[in-house]
């Protein structure tokens, strides 16, 4: 506002009927288009349309005090105005101004935005009326009130105004003041997608996949979003109609190629959409499976009758079988089975080929992955040396820095050596020659996975080595967070409101994260940050089907979550009330003595009651609806009663469920 100076001739006030110049003093770049306008009482006039000349003459005919508003725009622009100013005019004999000032809470406003406007005014004990200018036509926002401050959402872009109408409380004008203000609304930004990923790695059947949508939208917007579905064969499904979660998850039963839409939209935006993009991702049946390592417990050569163990170390796949195949000599073919080790009793030597194919049941083809080892046979001569075990001092599973022992425990042989070799992704990290010593101790620097290959060898053996094993250790930053145990007390049938709760077992306690989710027939109604609290208790105030989500993850995790675990329970409304019975503490009734009424019924929850009594044939309310399930009076008249019990469910939201009506004579 007041972004061009505006001059008179003459100053304020002035007599009616004279000739004032009015004149742009200082505007703000060369070539504008200039508009004069005078307002008073809450009524303008144009005095000139958008011109070039910077000055106007106005000749008023009554008093009163004037706005001047002047417009400018360049020559080439498309907007109403690019800079406005106002100022004030004074006709006839200057009267005290009421209001100071008006101001809006916000400088820039963008549609949708909550505004508030305050009048600051110079008297005390005065009401205000708003209007709001609609195509010409000003509108009653808000009667005559004693409140000084209109809030508002602007709903309309472009150039608004707002008339302000005051009086005192005394006065019988229909106002003594008016003032306006005129405000520009911006249209709001298109909102952009600048992220669209799914967060889970393995998208294969029966997991589940969560996908996650980035906006352009920083400034606090409420922006919906809508996923959508497509099918290899082009059938669409809606997995979230409009909503503020920019997260979805579900789960895939079949396998194929997909397109996941989604649609995103400011929630006071006009379009059916501001920005879509698609998503494309392929559902397999199970993870690919790798074959990560393929050994024998005894290297090669071996003696004949030497019976020697193959192990296939596999990942992936759902339900996994394999094969191992023995050419030479003596062939042997285990067929498909479900067992990841073969041992193979050696009969006759020769040059062996030891042949691994793996394959998921469900895979119709020979074989997805194989492996191929070569083996010697010699003829019968020493007892060779075989690993029983190496047995670690903790879980395979460590942190960076931290130690882990690994000790080799073996049989056979005369005199039995060592060696031990670290390796990473194939790359040697640290290697010990054979030795008489059977343990080791190894500490990682880097986060991975390590193998630990561990050979023996007699010490009068020709060979490199006579038996070998391998084990695997993973070091991590930080211990990913793991739910070990969900504990609550299990009941049959969970009622509106019982108190429900659940405490969490995690390993790592002290620096696991817990975030709760809590569903009510699939729509979220509470969810929480990530907490250290391992508890989790709520009252369920309907029945239906909850699902309460625990989401697990290191402090220092920068992933959505380490662990899930899901709860399911149904719950009940409780049961009706029945079987309403009255009894009363007295067998005969007298005038001015105290009875008392019990009442007990079966069912409900939290039961409520409600008494009316019948007294010289009125019925009376005496007791509203309470926990109070017992009701005393003294009757003062002889003759014939009745009492009245209504009951209802404490949550229940009917007049009553049950009642009972019990009649007494009072002597």
């Amino acid at each position: 506002m007041n972004e061009i100076g505006i001059a008179f001739n003459l100053q304020s006030p002035q007599e009616k009927n004279k000739d004032i110049k009015i004149y742009i003093s200082e505007k703000k770049e060369d070539n504008l288009l200039y508009k004069f306008m005078i307002g008073c009482d809450g009524a303008w006039e144009t005095l000139r349309d958008f011109s070039p000349e910077e000055e106007v003459i106005w000749t008023p005919h009554k008093d009163g005090r004037y706005t001047i508003m002047v417009q400018a725009k360049t020559l080439d622009s498309v907007k109403s105005f690019d800079y406005v100013s106002k100022a004030d005019f004074i006709i006839g004999k200057e009267e005290e101004k009421i209001i100071n000032n008006i101001y809006l809470d916000k400088e820039e406003i963008v549609k949708g935005d909550k505004v508030t406007l305050t009048i600051e005014t110079k008297k005390l004990d005065l009401v205000f009326r708003y209007y709001i200018k609609e195509k010409d036509i000003w509108r009653l926002i808000k009667d005559y009130s004693a409140e000084n401050t209109l809030t508002f959402i602007a709903d309309k872009p472009g150039q608004n105004e707002i008339l302000v109408q005051c009086k005192t409380l005394d006065s019988k004008n229909k106002f003594d003041e008016c003032e306006n203000i005129l405000f520009q609304v911006e249209e709001t930004k298109k909102v952009e997608i600048i992220n669209f990923k799914c967060l889970i790695e393995d998208i294969i059947v029966d997991n589940e996949l969560v996908f996650e949508v980035e906006t352009s939208c920083k400034d606090g917007k409420t922006i919906l979003y809508k996923f959508i579905k497509v099918a290899e064969d082009g059938s669409k499904e809606c997995i979230q109609d409009y909503s503020n979660k920019n997260i979805v998850s579900f789960i895939e039963t079949k396998k194929g190629d997909y397109k996941l839409l989604c649609l995103v939209k400011d929630i006071y935006s006009p379009r059916d959409y501001d920005d879509i993009a698609a998503l494309n991702y392929t559902v397999k049946p199970y993870k690919d499976i790798v074959i990560q390592s393929f050994t024998s417990d005894l290297s090669s050569p071996q003696v004949c009758e030497t019976c020697i163990n193959f192990k296939a170390v596999v990942f992936g796949g759902k339900e996994l079988q394999y094969r191992f195949k023995i050419d030479g000599n003596h062939p042997e073919d285990s067929g498909y089975i479900r067992n990841s080790n073969f041992l193979w009793k050696t009969k006759k030597p020769g040059k062996y080929k030891i042949e691994l194919w793996v394959k998921d049941v469900s895979f119709d083809g020979n074989y997805e992955k194989s492996a191929v080892m070569n083996f010697i046979i010699e003829e019968k001569n020493l007892d060779p040396i075989i690993i029983s075990k190496v047995v670690l001092d903790k879980n395979n599973k460590i942190l960076i820095g931290e130690t882990i022992n690994a000790k080799v425990i073996a049989s056979g042989g005369i005199e039995p050596r060592y060696s031990f070799n670290v390796k990473k992704e194939g790359k040697e990290i640290e290697k010990i020659n054979f030795g008489t010593c059977n343990w080791v101790n190894f500490t990682p620097e880097e986060k991975g996975v390590y193998e630990l290959e561990v050979r023996v060898k007699d010490k009068y053996s020709k060979r490199n080595y006579d038996s070998h094993s391998i084990v695997y250790i993973e070091a991590f930053d930080y211990m990913p967070a793991s739910i070990d145990y969900i504990l609550h007390k299990k009941k049959e049938n969970y009622q509106i409101g019982d108190i429900i709760d659940y405490e969490i077992i995690t390993q790592y306690t002290q620096k696991t994260l817990v975030k709760y989710v809590l569903n009510i027939n699939g729509r979220k109604v509470e969810e929480t940050d990530y907490v250290k609290d391992k508890n989790y208790s709520f009252i369920p105030k309907c029945s239906g089907i909850y699902t309460l989500e625990i989401y697990a993850k290191n402090e220092k995790s920068d992933k959505e979550f380490d662990c899930k675990r899901e709860i399911k329970i149904n719950v009940y409304d409780a049961p009706p009330i029945s079987n309403i019975k009255i009894s009363c503490d007295k067998k005969f009734l007298k005038v001015n003595e105290t009875v008392t009424f019990n009442v007990s019924c079966d069912g409900g929850q939290d039961v409520l009651y409600k008494f009316y009594i019948m007294e010289q044939k009125n019925w009376k309310l005496v007791q509203n609806y309470s926990k109070k399930n017992y009701y005393s009076f003294m009757p003062f008249h002889n003759g014939v009663y009745k009492l009245l019990v209504l009951c209802k469910s404490g949550l229940r939201k009917c007049d009553y469920e049950d009642y009972d009506i019990i009649k007494f004579q009072v002597e």
